[in-house]
């Protein structure tokens, strides 16, 4: 029988609900075959319930406290700078693995900042919601910021970007304690990648540009994601745009840092990587991306990813 491994769960107010319930329901979800492999519990500093920052209320089971054979786990959101600077959180976080136990400690999103005020984090290297990279490395020169991964281990400390990367490292704690079958399992479950591609930065231009107040940059933008495999010339997105080629260019520019062009090339090889890490064969994503052939897009994934496209299937199709 699989060891069950015991994971605390800090609760304050103002976190963001997703940082917890992506990973407790990954964990949960482990032991759906009737195999008891995650024990959860909630603790909050003082035992009481939180208020999370979309409203909804949650009970700890007890207060927070040191107890062996447990691992923790540390949520982000708006409540984490209140919980920075606090004495009996620090002390506790900082003694939590000197029980030589191995237990684990993990952060989801800005929660690596209560990780680093502990001192958790010093010498090491952690990642955290890219939003927050200018403050953790104002606030914590002595950590190893890689604000460009979405998740990173460092021996017993896990810390992951924002979010749903919270469910990318539970995946991962997963297979390390159970081994692949199982957190395939869990991935299949909740309908997510058990391997999910590139880090958080990757590809962040082309999501910011998705919600630009621009309105001829958007409708470009929108027919770019209609239809990727058009034959799209400068010109022709010129023509969607309603603007000049020389005013696109600049316009464009100034929002993503990238040509149109460019920026399509980007948006192809980010919709081929997202198939091919679905397990989608090439060939097929090559149809999905907007790619005219398999050179194509050999030549963007080298581009844009510095991989080719085999070794990239190789190593997140699996």
């Amino acid at each position: 029988m699989d060891k069950t491994r015991s994971i605390d769960i800090l609760l304050f107010d103002d976190l963001n609900i997703l940082d917890v319930s992506g990973p407790v329901q990954a964990f949960s979800s482990a032991n759906d075959d009737g195999v008891s492999r995650y024990h959860l519990r909630y603790v909050s500093l003082d035992g009481s319930a939180v208020t999370s920052s979309c409203g909804l209320r949650l009970q700890a089971d007890q207060r927070l406290e040191i107890e062996g054979h447990r691992d923790l786990l540390v949520p982000g959101g708006r409540g984490v700078d209140r919980m920075l600077q606090l004495p009996e959180l620090q002390k506790i976080l900082s003694g939590w693995q000197r029980s030589g136990n191995g237990e684990r400690v993990i952060s989801v999103c800005s929660g690596a900042l209560i990780l680093a005020d502990a001192g958790l984090l010093d010498g090491r290297s952690a990642t955290t919601h890219w939003g927050r990279a200018k403050q953790v490395r104002d606030l914590f020169p002595m950590v190893n910021w890689v604000t460009s991964e979405l998740y990173r281990i460092d021996d017993l400390i896990f810390t992951s970007a924002g979010v749903t990367s919270g469910i990318d490292l539970a995946l991962e704690v997963i297979r390390r304690d159970h081994g692949s079958v199982v957190a395939l399992s869990v991935a299949r479950e909740l309908v997510v990648y058990l391997k999910r591609s590139g880090g958080q930065n990757q590809f962040a231009d082309i999501l910011e540009a998705q919600f630009t107040e621009d309105r001829e940059l958007a409708r470009l933008i929108s027919a770019l994601h209609d239809d990727p495999g058009a034959d799209w010339t400068l010109d022709r997105m010129a023509d969607v745009a309603g603007l000049t080629s020389r005013t696109l260019v600049r316009r464009f520019s100034n929002l993503t840092g990238h040509s149109p062009v460019k920026f399509l090339e980007r948006y192809r090889v980010k919709r081929a990587s997202e198939a091919l890490s679905g397990g989608v064969p090439i060939g097929k994503s090559i149809e999905v991306a907007g790619f005219k052939d398999f050179q194509q897009m050999q030549r963007a994934f080298k581009r844009q990813l510095g991989t080719t496209v085999g070794d990239y299937a190789e190593k997140f199709s699996k």
